[in-house]
């Protein structure tokens, strides 16, 4: 149950271990039900009724199983998005900076821009990112989570030519990941919460979305015969890329 005040630290993180047991459990539960189902209907025989009744009767199990297996499924999913939404909404909203008045912003502003200044000195000198982001304070990690990402992006141009084949343009994403794991350290403990809370979210979605695909094809009837195979592999690459991995 939520507080009186909205969804906050503590709901956001109910709502990630929910997702959790939602992969771990629910799905595999569901799948379960479903395969149970649709045995029952394949070899299903009344032996009072024609084959041609049989059959009808087979197919009409098999539809009922599907049917409720999708219905199971758009609840789960429904909720999923709600959970996930909720996660963000509290990180957002619980890290958020204050406004404040015009002085008080541009005060922030201005320590931001002097945080960065120094933490590009670093780099410049040779400094890895890593080394920079460990030894930064709050003002420098929100100028990191800023900066960062263009910094780099600028520090591996692409090679003309041939040398260009192989080239991979630096992954914000990664950089931004471990600056914010970072600051959820350094924040007060409520909005570090929050904002860790949502990266174990960023760790755990894609992997969940891929076992809800794979098993929306079973349950549509489109799946093959490896697509338990390929939604778990899927699934467990989904993982490894969202892991989070140092900065360079």
């Amino acid at each position: 149950m939520f507080t009186l005040t909205g969804p906050n630290h503590i709901d956001a993180n109910t709502a990630v271990h929910r997702l959790t047991e939602t992969r771990k459990t629910d799905l595999a539960a569901l799948r379960r039900r479903l395969s149970d189902a649709l045995t029952a209907a394949h070899t299903f025989r009344d032996p009072d009724l024609t084959d041609e009744a049989n059959n009808r009767r087979r197919a009409d199990m098999a539809r009922a199983a599907r049917e409720q297996a999708a219905a199971d499924l758009d609840r789960i999913e429904a909720q999923a998005n709600q959970a996930a939404a909720l996660v963000r909404a509290v990180a957002d909203k619980t890290t958020a900076r204050p406004a404040g008045g015009a002085a008080e912003q541009l005060l922030a502003e201005t320590r931001q821009a002097r945080a960065w200044d120094r933490a590009r000195a670093l780099l410049d000198a040779g400094r890895t990112t890593q080394d920079v982001i460990e030894g930064a304070d709050l003002d420098t990690l929100h100028a990191l989570r800023t900066e960062l990402p263009t910094y780099l992006a600028a520090q591996h141009t692409k090679p003309q030519g041939l040398a260009g084949a192989e080239f991979t343009e630096p992954d914000p994403a990664r950089v931004v990941h471990t600056v914010e794991r970072a600051l959820a350290d350094r924040l007060p403990a409520e909005q570090g919460a929050a904002l860790r809370a949502r990266l174990n979210l960023d760790a755990l979605e894609p992997g969940l979305r891929e076992t809800l695909a794979g098993l929306r094809r079973e349950v549509d009837g489109t799946a093959d015969a490896s697509n338990a195979l390929r939604s778990a592999v899927a699934a467990r690459i989904a993982d490894q890329q969202a892991a989070p991995h140092p900065a360079a």
